[in-house]
C-alpha cells in the first residue's frame, strides 16, 4: 500500500514494449519467438533497426543499430519493412484504453504516454498506485495482445525512467521513499532529454550519476547550461511539477506543437532549416487558427540513438509568426544539438510554442519591432488565401525549397 500516493500526485508512463516488433509478431503469429528487426527502407533511413524482438535483443541488436551490425550479432535474423500504417492503429487502440482509465493523457511517441491517475475512481477503488499500473498493463495484453511496462512515480520524469527499468510486462515504482537508492546511482544521461552531449560535458565537470547532478549547484552550472541548469538539477531532485497534459481534451490548449521523423538523416544545416521552418509554418498557422500567440518555443531533437534532447527558449513579445518561430527553434537546436555538418545526424524533431495568450489580449507594445509588426501583416494575408483557397493554396517560399514533402504527427490535438 502506497499511502503517500493518496495525498501526491499519481503519474505513470506507460511504454508497449518492442512495439513494431510485437504488433509484426501479431499481424504474423509465426515470427513469435523469432529473432526479427523492423526497419525503414535502406534507401531511405540507411537501413537502421526501428525495433527489435526480444530473441534479437539477446543477441545484442539495438535500436538505432544498422542492419549490417545487426545481422554481424545475429546471422539469423529477419528484417521486416515498417508499415506506420499498422503501428498507428495500433497506438490508437492502446491510447483508447488508457483513456478509459483517465482522461489526463499525454503521448510522448506513438508508444508512450503520460497518465495522470491522481483522481480518478480506479485509483480511490484501488488505493495502491502499483495495482493501477498493473491493472492497465493487463488490460492492454488482455485486449490487444501487446505488453507494456509501466512506470510510478509522483513525477513525468521519474515515472519515464521506472518504464525503462524493467521490461517488457513489468511495473517499477519509483517513491520519495526509495528514489534515492533506485535512481540516483544511475548514470547521468539516463535522465529524460539529457543526451550524449550534455552528458559528455556534465562528465568532464565530474557529475556522472543522476545523484551527482541532484546534489550539485545549479548556478555554478548554468554557465554551461543557461536556465536548463536549473531544471535538470530539479528533475534530478524529483522537483519535477510539470502536468500531464491532455491533448485530447479541447479546452483551452497549454501548448500547439508539431513534429516528425524524416525519410532520411539532417545533415546539413539547410536540411535542419528547411525542416524547422515547415513545422514552425505548420504551428504558426494552426495558432492563428485558435486566435492565440505564445512566448516560449520548445525544441526536441532526436539521433539516432533514439534519444530525444531538447530545450526551450522565452521570447520577448507573445507571437504566432512562422519567421520568429522558426528563428528561435534553430537556436535551440544549434546550442542542443550543434551546427551541421559538425553535428550528429538528426532524424526526427518536435517543436511546440507553450505560454499561451488569446490574441486578443496580447497589448501591442510600442517596442515592438518593425519585422514582427511587418510578420503579423503577412500573417493575415497568408492565412486570407488560405480560408479562400484551401490550406495547400500558399506556403512560404522558404519552405518549398528543398527535399522534404512530410506528413506532420500533430502534438496537440
Amino acid at each position: 500500500m502506497l499511502e503517500s500516493y493518496v495525498e501526491a500526485r499519481v503519474i505513470l508512463h506507460c511504454d508497449i514494449n518492442n512495439f513494431f516488433a510485437s504488433v509484426e509478431v501479431l499481424k504474423n503469429p509465426d515470427l513469435r519467438g523469432k529473432p526479427i528487426a523492423v526497419c525503414g527502407d535502406p534507401a531511405k533511413r540507411h537501413g537502421i533497426v526501428l525495433a527489435k524482438s526480444e530473441p534479437a535483443k539477446k543477441c545484442g541488436v539495438k535500436t538505432g543499430m544498422a542492419i549490417w551490425e545487426a545481422k554481424q550479432l545475429c546471422p539469423e535474423i529477419l528484417i521486416i519493412s515498417s508499415n506506420h500504417a499498422d503501428y498507428n492503429r495500433y497506438s490508437k487502440i492502446v491510447n483508447q484504453i488508457y483513456y478509459r482509465f483517465t482522461d489526463l493523457v499525454e503521448s510522448f511517441g506513438c508508444d508512450e504516454c503520460w497518465l495522470d491517475v491522481t483522481r480518478v475512481p480506479i485509483m480511490r477503488k484501488l488505493g495502491d498506485a502499483k495495482a493501477v499500473a498493473d491493472e492497465i498493463r493487463e488490460t492492454v495484453k488482455s485486449e490487444t495482445g501487446l505488453t507494456i511496462s509501466v512506470g510510478v512515480s509522483w513525477n513525468k520524469t521519474f515515472a519515464k525512467l521506472g518504464s525503462d527499468m524493467k521490461k517488457p510486462d513489468a511495473t517499477t515504482v519509483i517513491s520519495r521513499g526509495n528514489y534515492q537508492n533506485v535512481v540516483w546511482s544511475l548514470p547521468v544521461g539516463d535522465m529524460l532529454y539529457i543526451g550524449k552531449k550534455t552528458a559528455a560535458v556534465l562528465n568532464k565537470l565530474n557529475i556522472k550519476t543522476i545523484g551527482d547532478l541532484a546534489r550539485a549547484d545549479a548556478k555554478l552550472l548554468q554557465g554551461h547550461f543557461g536556465v536548463n541548469a536549473f531544471k535538470m538539477v530539479d528533475a534530478c531532485r524529483g522537483d519535477d511539477n510539470e502536468p500531464v497534459q491532455s491533448f485530447n481534451f479541447k479546452s483551452e490548449p497549454k501548448s500547439v506543437g508539431n513534429g516528425t521523423t524524416l525519410y532520411r538523416d539532417l545533415v546539413t544545416l539547410r536540411d535542419v532549416e528547411q525542416v524547422i521552418y515547415l513545422l514552425s509554418e505548420e504551428i504558426a498557422w494552426r495558432l492563428r487558427k485558435k486566435g492565440l500567440k505564445g512566448t516560449t518555443i520548445n525544441l526536441s531533437v532526436r539521433g539516432k540513438d533514439l534519444k530525444w534532447v531538447g530545450a526551450q527558449e522565452t521570447i520577448g513579445e507573445p507571437t504566432n509568426a512562422c519567421k520568429t518561430i522558426s528563428e528561435a527553434g534553430l537556436k535551440i537546436f544549434k546550442n542542443v544539438w550543434g551546427v551541421p555538418p559538425q553535428a550528429p545526424p538528426a532524424m526526427s524533431i518536435r517543436i511546440s510554442v507553450s505560454n499561451l495568450l488569446r490574441d486578443e489580449r496580447v497589448q501591442m507594445n510600442m517596442f515592438d519591432t518593425q519585422n514582427e509588426i511587418e510578420n503579423d501583416k503577412l500573417s493575415n494575408v497568408f492565412d486570407k488565401i488560405r480560408r479562400k483557397h484551401g490550406t495547400k493554396s500558399i506556403k512560404y517560399a522558404q519552405s518549398g525549397t528543398g527535399d522534404f514533402d512530410m506528413n506532420f504527427a500533430v502534438l496537440d490535438e
